[in-house]
């Protein structure tokens, strides 16, 4: 459920009464299992009381109150639905602020305290409501801030309103929402579906000029501006970088927590402001896909975009010894693949450095960008945490935690996750999925087959098919050829950002898909980590390079060995079970892994 409360404003009127927060809370507790809190119930019963008068003057219409935003965990306080010449909503933001002065775009001082912007706030939801729901292209979507204990004052924004201007939003609404309301638009935009239909990279290239400009705002319209969470260290850190101060930043965040959206705009931002700034990966299929896409917004644009670490000393990455220049901000993402060498010498190679890390995503025994690590080796370490999990959800998140953990799960019923018998069946369903419209990718476990860079018509690039290199005949008489994606600077964008993955004929590996999402993932579970008397445990095969040695050791009987590989496969299978957006489609290669796994997507 994405919501609190919903009606037509006639029967909400009916029901209104000074005991109607309490309905909300029930639902809320439910919900979100906790109590709302004295502060929210309160600044329901200020905000309803002034919506009623409002509401009162208005035709019948659709009502949803605290309607959560698409990929997050934010609220809009209300929306309206009426119908125009097409379904028509507005947002609206009630502040019950008693005093408020603009910062900048993104704060306002209200109450004496520094509080998100509201303007900003609802140009963002709606974007995000815009770009974010499936199903309601031709809706007119507007929105606005009522501030109802603030009278009128002289400045004012785009979509303020006032205590006393009561007229003028029955107007401004009246406007917005026309004539008539219909019940199954209404319903249509409640059911909707999540699906983000504008890409970061194809907001970039539309509003280039205005965020080279500064004007961030133009990517909240696009549905990429960021939450609270996430804009908060944002501002913090530019502010850092206006004013000449230095230091140094971890910010820890899940998968899909907004970790490369924020950096994207660090990025844009400092360029904007005439900064020295570089944003790196040791990830080159993330470097190459970013580079493309920069180029083709602005040639030379890619230059921005910087190894960190490159293991050849005479072209020494960001992050590495001897690298010849001084940034006024670095930006490092996917920060737990490096070294302590590179902690160390990513602190030292910029006035601010910005560290994005999930060390739950480490995939090697080389790759030390831990907590404790960041904390040791750089000087006054500011740490940020971002608790939300907004490409599939929180709930998705910690039930992908808890199968991974061996805990007892709960299954989020409003993801898209499936199991399949075979793999004709999933690449069926992924085909459905992408004559709809969205996009869809095949990601797999390192098994079967090593990969050959140099040969692209070697056999060792054939993950799913027959023959296979490791002698596997699962697929014998399938039909089914689908290869390795390999070559980062030639297969890696157009696969990712340009569509290719829906032909559904390559398929990536935990290092193609890191950094990476599709609306549907197809993703075949291999033969590495299985499941046996109700644990995970290794497999027959693995391929993968960084864990081969210790997976090997692992099966003749080394118990610390065993163990790591153990927690090296989870967080691979962690980060294949989270690319999807919408959902994730399951095949496994081992059949008592597979009986666990349609046990736990289709409960």
């Amino acid at each position: 459920m994405n919501y609190l409360y919903y009606n037509d404003t006639k029967s909400f009127l009916n029901e209104y009464n000074q005991d109607f927060p309490d309905k909300l809370a029930k639902v809320y507790r439910d919900l979100y299992r906790t109590d709302p809190g004295k502060y929210l119930y309160n600044s329901w019963k200020g905000s309803l009381s002034y919506l009623y008068n409002i509401i009162q003057e208005l035709e019948n219409k659709g009502i949803v109150l605290e309607y959560i935003i698409p990929a997050g965990a934010e609220r809009a306080d209300a929306i309206f639905m009426g119908n125009s010449e097409s379904p028509s909503i507005t947002i609206i933001e009630m502040k019950g602020w008693k005093s408020m002065e603009a910062i900048d775009d993104y704060f306002v001082n209200a109450d004496n305290k520094k509080e998100i912007n509201p303007e900003y706030q609802v140009l963002n939801y709606e974007g995000k409501i815009r770009y974010g729901i499936e199903g309601i292209d031709n809706f007119n979507i507007t929105s606005m801030v009522i501030l109802y204990n603030i009278t009128h004052k002289n400045a004012r924004g785009n979509r303020l309103y006032y205590k006393d201007e009561k007229g003028k939003i029955i107007d401004e609404l009246k406007n917005n929402l026309g004539a008539g309301f219909d019940s199954e638009s209404l319903s249509k935009f409640l059911n909707g579906k999540y699906r983000q239909n504008k890409s970061l990279f194809a907001a970039i290239r539309l509003h280039y000029a205005h965020i080279r400009s500064g004007a961030m705002k133009s990517l909240a319209s696009e549905g990429y501006g960021l939450f609270s969470e996430q804009l908060e260290p944002y501002i913090e850190i530019i502010e850092d970088l206006s004013n000449g101060k230095s230091g140094n930043y971890i910010v820890h965040g899940g998968p899909g927590s907004g970790k490369t959206l924020i950096a994207m705009n660090l990025l844009l931002r400092s360029t904007a402001m005439e900064k020295q700034s570089v944003l790196s990966y040791r990830n080159n299929r993330m470097v190459e896909s970013l580079r493309k896409m920069l180029d083709s917004t602005s040639p030379g644009l890619s230059t921005l975009i910087k190894y960190y670490s490159t293991g050849r000393p005479g072209n020494p990455g960001v992050a590495d010894e001897g690298f010849p220049a001084h940034y006024d901000i670095a930006i490092f993402d996917e920060a737990q693949r490096m070294t302590v060498n590179n902690i160390i010498h990513g602190g030292e190679v910029a006035d601010i450095s910005v560290f994005f890390y999930d060390d739950s995503q480490i995939l090697g025994k080389k790759e030390e960008g831990t907590r404790d690590n960041f904390i040791k080796y750089l000087e006054n370490a500011h740490e940020i945490n971002l608790k939300g999990l907004y490409r599939n959800g929180n709930d998705y998140g910690e039930f992908v935690n808890n199968l991974l953990d061996g805990k007892p799960w709960k299954y989020p019923e409003y993801y898209g996750l499936k199991s399949f018998p075979t793999i004709q069946d999933l690449l069926t369903s992924l085909r459905n999925k992408s004559d709809a419209g969205n996009k869809t990718a095949l990601v797999a476990s390192f098994t079967e087959a090593k990969g050959d860079l140099k040969n692209t018509d070697s056999p060792d690039n054939v993950r799913i098919g027959y023959p296979l290199p490791s002698g596997f005949d699962l697929y014998k008489n399938s039909g089914i050829t689908i290869k390795w994606l390999m070559d980062p600077k030639k297969e890696y964008a157009p696969f990712w950002v340009g569509g290719q993955s829906n032909m559904l004929e390559k398929c990536a590996s935990v290092y193609g898909s890191q950094g990476f999402e599709a609306d549907y993932i197809g993703l075949i579970w291999g033969r590495d980590l299985v499941w046996r008397n109700g644990k995970w445990a290794l497999g027959d095969d693995c391929k993968d390079f960084e864990i081969k040695k210790l997976f090997r050791a692992g099966k003749e009987g080394d118990t610390k060995a065993y163990a790591k590989s153990i927690e090296l496969l989870i967080n691979r299978y962690r980060i294949l079970m989270t690319r999807g957006i919408h959902g994730t489609y399951i095949f496994c290669e081992d059949e008592e892994t597979s009986r666990h796994i349609e046990k736990c997507c289709n409960p």
